[in-house]
């Protein structure tokens, strides 16, 4: 790679840290607010018990490890992490970071310098550059689309997606991490290395166990992978067993990566189930605060928190894999299997998880947002539309951290960047409106930017931010009755679940529809032919 064309990717990096790092100035989850002080102080006390105590006990309930204070429930890769980092902060920072019960709530501006510097190195030497790759490939591989407006328009809104920063570098978590592999995941099928996306999705889903979001996409993609590869010209029975085994050595592998990772915890059923028991606490109930999912709408009429919590988590389920299922069948069935279909099935199915699983935390929409930032070479306008709205989702919680002005400044940026990604169809010559203040007409296929639809769905845009507006002005200004004292965060969680609902089904319709006949590839046809007839 030569210097000129080295040179954007250096500054869409820059100005990503960059951003990243000025957020981190802020307040974080639980700043100064005893007893439990909030996820910040989840991940350090995590760090703290790591360090400190044999594996055995990192996940169970100990005279030291007690785990109604912010117990370890993440997979064991994210343990792992913590003990890095502990390790990292005894020997060359500060024993007192990690001291076992004495360094509960510790508050200090060196110790928050290094807390956001871990999550920092983790976006430096994972989350951008996965990212990166991952929206560079797709583009290379699948968009018609080659202009280099359209390029660095998709990889600078990919790498500066608000979401991301505000809950990884303002409220502090490590998201970054099991999205970064991820993302490498998708990379590695995209460039048929389908034992190490296994392995890398493998590794993500033991950092982050709502990494299921994305496993039956994987799972249905990978299975098909096994039999859809055999030569052609060979027997039903030779291509049957060869898809056998390489379905046996992608088992293999599989439980491979699982064995190593969990080993510490194999030594008994006892031990193995209590990691479980973490992992997938099913007495915390069907939601926490009010989050942008179908169960929240569904409890303004019905309690749900009156129903037994097995039961929830039963018609959860149930209610899941019917929303998801489909898509997974689609994607396992349909005749010629593209990486195309693959990743709306992951956009598709990441939403029917957030909207119908159980126990759903706002933050869990970025696992639906990095798909749909994938699919940003693809879709353009959809995906910046749904992006925009998945971070509005989360600002009761941001506000709550005193990241007002953070989400303000951000929203305002990536919103800013529209109008930079006005190319992202090749050859469209849409014409402006007085009110597109953002060009979104360049977002949308020339067979569609200059009719009534595109006006429609430009229109419809303006709308939805003209919402958000007005409900982030209520909730600011206008104080909540005191008989309805969560309404203005209600009306939020309301109004970002029926976009994703809607975005649910035309994602839906994407992968079922689109195929080799989406308007994009109408249009590179188009365009082709009048090419050829000059």
């Amino acid at each position: 790679m030569d210097t000129k064309t080295a040179l954007p990717w250096v500054i869409i990096v820059a100005a990503g840290l960059f951003l990243r790092a000025a957020i981190s100035l802020h307040s974080y989850s639980g700043q100064n607010q005893p007893p439990k002080y909030g996820d910040y102080e989840a991940q350090r006390h995590w760090q703290e018990v790591t360090v400190n105590l044999p594996v055995s006990d990192w996940y169970r309930n100990t005279t030291d490890n007690d785990p109604l204070y912010w117990g370890l429930d993440y997979p064991p890769l994210s343990a792992y992490h913590s003990y890095l980092v502990g390790l990292w902060a005894r020997r060359w920072h500060n024993e007192s970071y990690v001291a076992l019960y004495e360094s509960r709530g510790i508050s200090t501006d060196q110790h928050k310098q290094f807390m956001r510097n871990t999550v920092l190195l983790l976006d430096v030497l994972l989350y951008l550059p996965a990212i990166l790759y991952a929206t560079y490939t797709v583009r290379k591989r699948l968009a018609n689309d080659r202009s280099e407006v359209a390029e660095w328009a998709s990889l600078t809104l990919a790498v500066l997606f608000p979401g991301q920063i505000l809950i990884d570098n303002g409220h502090f978590q490590y998201n970054n991490a099991s999205l970064g592999l991820c993302a490498l995941a998708v990379v590695a099928l995209l460039e048929r290395k389908t034992l190490a996306g296994a392995v890398l999705f493998c590794l993500a889903l033991n950092y982050k166990q709502m990494e299921l979001y994305h496993a039956l996409p994987f799972f249905f993609y990978l299975l098909r992978d096994c039999f859809t590869g055999s030569d052609k010209s060979s027997t039903v029975l030779e291509r049957l067993t060869a898809g056998v085994s390489r379905l046996a050595v992608l088992g293999v592998t599989v439980l491979a990566t699982f064995l190593v990772l969990w080993l510490p915890w194999l030594s008994s059923l006892e031990a193995a189930g209590q990691l479980v028991h973490r992992i997938f606490p099913v007495a915390r109930g069907v939601f926490e605060d009010k989050v942008s999912n179908v169960w929240c709408m569904v409890n303004v009429l019905v309690k749900l928190r009156n129903f037994p919590n097995t039961t929830m988590a039963l018609v959860c389920l149930l209610c899941t894999l019917l929303a998801v299922l489909p898509s997974g069948l689609h994607l396992l069935l349909q005749k010629a299997s593209t990486i195309r279909s693959f990743l709306y099935s992951l956009a598709v199915t990441a939403l029917g998880f957030f909207l119908f699983s159980f126990h759903v935390h706002e933050k869990s929409i970025l696992l639906v947002a990095l798909p749909v930032t994938l699919l940003l070479p693809l879709e353009p306008l959809a995906a910046c539309w749904f992006l925009q709205i998945a971070t509005f989702s989360m600002f009761p919680l941001l506000h709550k951290d005193g990241l007002t002005v953070p989400f303000v400044g951000l929203s305002l940026i990536s919103l800013a960047l529209l109008r930079t990604a006005r190319g992202a169809q090749s050859g469209n010559k849409a014409r402006d409106s007085s009110y597109d203040l953002l060009h979104l007409r360049g977002l949308l296929p020339e067979s569609v930017a200059n009719n009534v639809t595109g006006s429609v769905l430009v229109t419809l845009f303006y709308l939805s931010l003209l919402g958000q507006v007005l409900l982030l002005v209520a909730f600011l200004c206008l104080p909540a009755p005191a008989h309805l004292p969560f309404l203005h965060s209600l009306a939020i969680s309301a109004y970002s679940c029926g976009h994703f609902v809607l975005f649910y089904m035309y994602f839906n319709y994407r992968q079922f529809c689109g195929g080799e006949g989406t308007v994009a590839n109408k249009q590179s046809t188009k365009i082709s032919h009048k090419k050829k007839a000059k």
